[in-house]
């Protein structure tokens, strides 16, 4: 609407300056034809009046002055003091005399001298100019010089494009006389009838002072129009006939380029419209996607927890939401094995407190008896043999009641802050005798700085006996066993290796289940045991295949653990 303001206000600028301008040229236009006729009719040719141009000098004259000037008089002629025909610049046009003094001429004065002006015949293609010629002898009426003048160079003038005007746009031009009678116009308005006629007074021009108004009236297939006009001021000595000229527009035709932008801005705005629904469609498709992917597997997990988790391509927040939601089933599925792990740690912690009471007392009695029967004199050496079988056995079936105990009561946890390395050292040097039987090789890498945290001496000492045995007890000799510590900034990690048989993938899923042994004479409570203290430094253990293909123990431990009592 501000731009429509700006530019209804630009071309009433510009149609008062163009209005101008016509006027301006109009006005020389009839200076230089008022400057000729006032010119030629005090030449001494003139005075051939008295003689009735016998030698025809005069009429030579006029055909020559309206040769010269061609194009703009149609003809030239002169009359005596009774308006009585003496000589033409063309014999033909002796009949186009009209009496002066009638309705149909207008006179005014220009140099102190009478003017005559005729313009209201529409069939004519001139107005006629006409001034007096003086007798040089006796100072009297002499006669009248005419002159008709063409329309075409005013019509020209009229018809002259306007900078505003768009293509093929009709310019709706008029000259008015004192009259207020359209005395010419352009092509569109002479076609329309209005030559001749007078400007409709229901337009009410009445501020003249502005020289532009804005009118609310159907007229020639449009219903506003914006009206120029500019009065003649003259020309030097010329002080004008008294005529304006009026420029008027459509308003319709002068706001288009407006209607236009508004029509390319509603585009704009339409296909800036659909798109950002497009992309907003694709990113809600982008981002929606990986959400229904995530809850369709959520139903299919819930049915089926081995459902292989959905491959999402994503980066940003998405990406994030992926990898903390795997890492929520994942912790969900730790969780559900922690709960079963600690409903079988419930059962083992009934049998044993069961066991305890029931199995402790009687081993107590047959061990005894043992080693009382051990002392008598004279026993024969299958008497010596069966004691000694009672002896092993109790003591057997005592070891497998502790260890029962132990795994389901667990002795309490005493942290300290102390470097790490040293109970892997002491471990090592605990069992350097038994893996110097089999010729087994243990060594230490450290790859970090010896760092500190809190731990249970004691039961990192069992972790990695249990690890070590556990190891020796499955390679044949000449082994290798490779312990690696490793330092993150938020974890130590410790790698237990050996070259030793190895595990298949069926063992590695129940390697930490209790009672779960690939050994005849194991209990399968050690790897529990050490799944649980690990568990109880808020650590993680793995297992995996070894770079030799044995078995790989990988323990992960945070460096920022508190203190627990």
């Amino acid at each position: 609407m501000h731009f429509s303001t700006v530019l209804t206000e630009e071309v009433e600028s510009d149609l008062k300056i163009e209005t101008l301008s016509m006027m301006q040229q109009i006005d020389l236009h009839l200076f230089e034809r008022i400057q000729n006729i006032m010119t030629w009719k005090n030449l001494e040719i003139m005075q051939d009046i008295r003689i009735q141009d016998i030698d025809k000098r005069l009429a030579s004259f006029l055909q020559e002055m309206n040769t010269g000037y061609q194009g703009m008089y149609q003809f030239l002629l002169v009359t005596d003091q009774n308006q009585q025909f003496i000589a033409a610049s063309d014999r033909q046009f002796n009949t186009m005399i009209s009496n002066l003094h009638s309705h149909s001429w207008q006179s005014t004065i220009t140099d102190n001298q009478p003017l005559y002006v005729q313009t209201s015949d529409p069939k004519s293609s001139f107005f006629s100019l006409a001034v007096t010629i003086s007798d040089q002898f006796t100072l009297g009426l002499l006669g009248y010089l005419r002159a008709a003048v063409e329309w075409d160079t005013i019509y020209r003038i009229l018809e002259s494009p306007l900078p505003f005007l768009q293509n093929k746009s009709h310019s709706y031009t008029m000259l008015v006389d004192q009259n207020n009678n359209i005395i010419a116009a352009s092509h569109a308005l002479r076609k329309a009838g209005l030559l001749l006629t007078q400007v409709p007074e229901s337009w009410n021009l009445k501020n003249t002072a502005k020289g532009v108004q804005q009118i609310n009236q159907s007229f020639l297939h449009h219903q506003d129009w914006m009206i120029a006009w500019a009065q003649s001021t003259g020309h030097r000595s010329y002080k004008g006939l008294g005529w304006k000229v009026f420029v008027m527009h459509p308003l319709d035709n002068a706001l288009k380029p407006v209607w236009q932008m508004w029509h390319i801005l509603l585009s704009f705005l339409a296909f800036t419209t659909l798109l950002a629904a497009a992309v907003s469609l694709w990113m809600a498709h982008r981002i929606a996607a990986p959400i229904i992917q995530l809850a369709r597997f959520t139903r299919e997990f819930m049915l089926d927890p081995k459902t292989a988790p959905p491959l999402i391509k994503a980066s940003g927040e998405i990406a994030e939401l992926n990898e903390q939601f795997m890492l929520m089933v994942s912790n969900l599925e730790q969780s559900q094995q922690d709960r079963v792990r600690m409903a079988k740690f419930a059962v083992i912690a009934e049998m044993a407190a069961t066991m305890a009471h029931e199995i402790r007392t009687p081993l107590g009695i047959l061990r005894s008896s043992a080693q009382i029967l051990r002392r008598e004199k004279n026993l024969s050496p299958i008497a010596a043999e069966m004691i000694g079988f009672i002896s092993s056995e109790t003591t057997r079936l005592n070891q497998l009641v502790s260890s029962l105990l132990e795994s389901s009561r667990p002795r309490e946890t005493h942290f300290s802050r102390r470097a790490f390395t040293p109970v892997i050292e002491h471990t090592i040097e605990l069992l350097r005798t038994q893996a110097e039987k089999k010729y087994i090789t243990i060594s230490l890498d450290k790859h970090c700085i010896d760092d500190e945290l809190n731990y249970d001496w004691d039961q990192m000492l069992q972790v990695f006996l249990n690890l070590m045995m556990n190891a020796m007890q499955h390679m044949q000799e000449n082994g290798h066993i490779a312990i690696s510590i490793l330092s993150t900034d938020s974890h130590l990690m410790i790698q237990v290796a050996d070259d030793g048989s190895g595990i298949s993938d069926t063992q590695k899923e129940n390697i930490f289940e209790p009672f779960y042994t690939s050994r005849k004479e194991g209990i399968g409570l050690g790897l529990t045991v050490v799944q649980q203290i690990i568990s109880t430094h808020q650590g993680t253990i793995e297992i995996s295949d070894s770079q030799w293909g044995g078995a790989c123990f990988t323990i992960h431990l945070p460096l920022n653990n508190k203190d627990k009592t």
